[in-house]
């Protein structure tokens, strides 16, 4: 059982699949789950700026902390502004901070051409976690609807 579940939300399209994914393995009365989700900030020039506003941002976390709780589950969340290449660093702070014992992340958004040339946050992620990882798949009726990672497995 888990107590503390941080799921990371990175996109809205990735919503329902990681929250599915979080119903599952979270137990109603003894789970906290806190949903994180980052908005990604880049510069250009001499400024910052984002694709979303601070409200869409917002609203994304809102979505999924109120589906957690209409399932039962004592849910919070929060929105954290990160620079676009430390996405993997937040998240893992966010669970250091919330003590989590089970991160869950959403599908990644990137094909495998185009990890294996960019790199990934999911398998950064899944590589210095020190707690279990889920990554939720998009469900397209396949038996399987999720990718799991053990730390101690990899020796964390």
């Amino acid at each position: 059982m888990f107590a503390r579940i941080l799921v990371a939300i990175d996109d809205v399209s990735q919503i329902q699949d990681a929250l599915d994914l979080v119903k599952d393995v979270a137990v109603a009365g003894r789970s906290e789950v806190r949903a994180l989700h980052l908005r990604l900030r880049e510069v250009s020039g001499f400024h910052w700026y984002s694709r979303e506003t601070p409200s869409e941002a917002s609203l994304v976390t809102e979505a999924a902390t109120f589906e957690l709780r209409m399932a039962g589950l004592a849910a919070g969340g929060g929105v954290r502004n990160v620079p676009v290449d430390r996405v993997a660093e937040a998240i893992l702070a966010e669970a250091k901070a919330f003590d989590a014992d089970l991160i869950v992340l959403g599908r990644p958004a990137r094909g495998e051409l185009l990890t294996r040339l960019l790199g990934s946050v999911t398998l950064r992620v899944i590589r210095r976690s020190s707690c279990p990882v889920l990554v939720a798949q998009h469900r397209d009726g396949s038996a399987d609807k999720a990718i799991s990672s053990d730390a101690s497995a990899h020796g964390n």
